[in-house]
């Protein structure tokens, strides 16, 4: 992979990661009025992740002209990367126990009026949410002749990041089994966008891969 130049400065790094960690701060505290935590977290995923999309437009745009201009690689890796996150995924949940970012069934079956944002709020919103957290925090990695370091730091570093920021400390093995989990997810969108030079694979298979677990829970 050849070197990628910067496109964030020092500021929108940092308003765009106080965006990101607004998410699971304000559905805690949402959840104190409402006593609903999965609705509160539907709720901030999707204002945040929205706001987090307009401001950083730019920087969407241009992953986006880059999956545009070489459809097939993009084709290919969503693919390749739907299959990897898939099955990480099912072997969080089966093998590892963790804790995902996904509602629970109970959520999607009895909250019938909020499924469509459930539904929104954990496939595109979270994807695209975890995609661009990964982009922005590693964006000033200097990554020439060096992709399996930037995977390893960027799976270590970031993965650890979402596990604090979505699961409780409270329950130590939860966390550590979480953050395994999260630090094969980073990983695997890290090696999505080593090949690729965009996010949107990442965004397409994560999105579908949460998708399809949240339709097979309602069964």
């Amino acid at each position: 992979m050849s070197q990628t130049l910067s496109t964030l400065s020092r500021k929108r790094i940092v308003i765009s990661l106080i965006l990101s960690a607004l998410i699971p701060v304000t559905a805690r505290l949402l959840n104190i009025l409402l006593d609903q935590e999965q609705i509160a977290l539907m709720f901030s995923m999707n204002i945040f992740t929205s706001v987090l999309i307009m401001y950083d437009w730019n920087l969407v745009a241009i992953h986006y002209n880059r999956a545009k201009e070489n459809i097939p690689d993009t084709i290919l890796y969503s693919l390749i990367g739907l299959a990897l996150i898939f099955l990480w995924s099912l072997l969080g949940l089966s093998f590892f126990q963790a804790q995902l970012i996904l509602p629970p069934a109970y959520a999607l079956i009895g909250y019938g009026y909020a499924r469509p944002g459930f539904l929104i709020a954990f496939s595109f919103m979270e994807a695209a949410m975890m995609n661009l957290t990964f982009k922005i925090m590693t964006d000033h990695l200097d990554v020439i002749h060096k992709e399996l370091q930037s995977i390893l730091l960027s799976a270590l570093c970031v993965g650890l990041a979402f596990t604090i920021a979505y699961v409780p400390l409270t329950d130590i093995s939860l966390f550590l089994r979480s953050y395994v989990y999260f630090m094969g997810l980073t990983a695997l969108l890290s090696y999505l966008y080593n090949q690729t030079h965009t996010i949107v694979p990442g965004v397409i298979a994560l999105t579908l891969t949460n998708l399809i677990l949240m339709i097979l829970s309602m069964r």
